[in-house]
């Protein structure tokens, strides 16, 4: 497993629809001293994450108001090189090459498979841990 105590009080901000998977996802990220946040859709991630800055961002690929790719589209274009730079992963139920490549093309930095694989998304986020503060 990554050095997990490097992540311990990082802000993710997680925008995920499904409400089981939220309570999953909130006990891994807690369980490693990762600090998560929701929102449900969209709109709200787009909203909370001019509120407040995070360290990530896990994005589910498809999402009912506003998906995550054009989610992501519309962070990378805000202005600030906060918006630019930080680390956004998708989270989608299926990997293929394809669609890895509609969520790099969108802006996103990495591709997660559901449910969220704690140890996999402790070695992505070491990676990615100092980028998101430009």
């Amino acid at each position: 497993m990554a050095n997990i105590d490097s992540l311990k009080g990082l802000k993710v901000l997680v925008v995920e629809d499904d409400k089981d998977t939220q309570f999953i996802d909130k006990g891994m990220l807690l369980h490693v001293g990762v600090i998560p946040q929701f929102a449900n859709n969209g709109n709200e991630a787009i909203a909370e994450i001019q509120k407040q800055e995070y360290d990530l961002v896990l994005m589910d690929v498809y999402m009912p108001v506003q998906d995550g790719l054009d989610t992501t589209r519309w962070i990378r274009e805000m202005e600030g090189e906060y918006y630019k730079n930080i680390p956004i992963f998708a989270l989608t139920n299926f990997p293929s090459k394809e669609h890895t490549q509609e969520i790099i093309d969108a802006g996103m930095n990495e591709h997660l498979v559901k449910p969220l694989d704690i140890d996999a998304f402790c070695m992505k986020m070491v990676k990615y841990k100092f980028r998101a503060k430009g």
